[in-house]
């Protein structure tokens, strides 16, 4: 197969996961949960800002984000009860990835996916602490936009993934959204779209912006 079909092949496969849906949000009772790549694209974002304030490189942590869940175009999304019994998930996971990998043409862009998914899998840089912290806080954020209306189960998802948080950005960001949750911010918080229609600048006046805790 000529490269550029290998590419688009490639390019293809990543899109599914559009459509691979965050199972571990069915157990909480949600019905139409996030995608994968929903979730990749915040989380990338947040990757990308806490990066840049730990010194790291902020465009690698992005990178890590956007590339960290690509095996899960081949064997699916796992959720913590699922991870109890499949015991051999990591080793699948690189498995799937260097499969996917080994699809593209030899290059540059091959090598340096196949690094980011090494860097990932070893969590040990900067940018992959960063990324991972960016993990966990999509999460959280997550949780809160689905579970607000129920409380108790929010409070074990905040819980449980900002004690995950490691480095020093990240553990303030959770901070910061931990006490929204505890003062009742996050209804004022989550209506984000109301400053832009009223033309008021970021955190201006009440809006309850994680700025203003």
């Amino acid at each position: 197969m000529a490269g550029e079909k290998k590419v688009l092949r490639w390019a293809l496969e990543a899109g599914s996961l559009k459509r691979v849906k965050r199972t571990g949000w069915w157990c909480a009772g949600i019905k139409d949960p996030e995608s994968v790549a929903e979730h990749s694209h915040r989380m990338a974002l947040l990757a990308y800002y806490i990066a840049g304030e730990e010194g790291g490189d902020p465009c690698k942590a992005a990178a890590l984000g956007v590339f960290h869940d690509l095996p899960e175009a081949r064997i699916g999304d796992a959720h913590a009860v699922v991870k109890r019994y499949w015991t051999g998930l990591r080793q699948d996971e690189e498995r799937a990835r260097d499969e996917q990998n080994a699809c593209l043409p030899a290059g540059r862009s091959r090598r340096s996916i196949a690094g980011l998914g090494r860097e990932w899998s070893q969590g040990s840089s900067p940018e992959a602490r960063a990324a991972r912290d960016a993990d966990y806080l999509e999460c959280a954020l997550q949780a809160l936009e689905y579970l607000w209306r129920d409380s108790a189960a929010a409070q074990e998802w905040l819980d449980s993934n900002i004690g995950r948080l490691r480095t020093k950005t990240g553990k303030r960001l959770g901070a910061a959204l931990r006490r929204v949750f505890q003062r009742g911010e996050w209804e004022a918080l989550s209506i984000w779209w109301k400053d832009i229609y009223q033309l008021r600048p970021c955190g201006d006046g009440n809006s309850g912006s994680v700025t203003d805790v």
